[in-house]
């Protein structure tokens, strides 16, 4: 029986084959909502998570808006929309800066998506809107 034995060099080097996948010149030639779900899509495997969604300022520039999503695609259908400085999403656009939750409860996530779905923790960071990306993936048997 073979193995294939993976070397702490060859981690590394998977890491950048992944980051690249984003920069990829092929992105150039869809569309704005093909590359957001392409993105997205690489974005989720990149990170190894479940969930991503891109939240942008709306025109009041009061609300962040369900944009496109992977792995919750019922927030883009629902409208999701959540107050500038408020919950999670809220709270990193405003402040600007990368926010982590241990633990999701109602004072500290506004979105009732992420709660009836059983997140538990989330991690974001500043970004155009909103990125958020979580929770991490279970390790399922290759």
């Amino acid at each position: 029986m073979l193995r294939r034995v993976t070397t702490g060099s060859q981690l590394p080097a998977d890491r950048l084959r992944r980051v690249q996948a984003l920069t990829d010149i092929g992105l150039t030639r869809l569309g704005i909502d093909e590359l957001l779900v392409e993105v997205l899509g690489r974005v989720r495997e990149l990170l190894a998570v479940d969930t991503v969604a891109v939240l942008l300022l709306d025109p009041s520039r009061t609300h962040l808006v369900a944009t496109a999503a992977q792995g919750l695609e019922e927030e883009i259908r629902q409208g999701v929309r959540i107050p500038l400085g408020r919950g999670f999403a809220g709270r990193i656009a405003a402040e600007r800066r990368a926010v982590t939750i241990a633990e999701v409860d109602h004072s500290n996530v506004l979105n009732p998506i992420l709660r009836e779905r059983g997140v538990r923790s989330l991690l974001g960071g500043r970004t155009a809107g909103r990125a958020r990306a979580g929770p991490p993936r279970r390790a399922t048997p290759r």
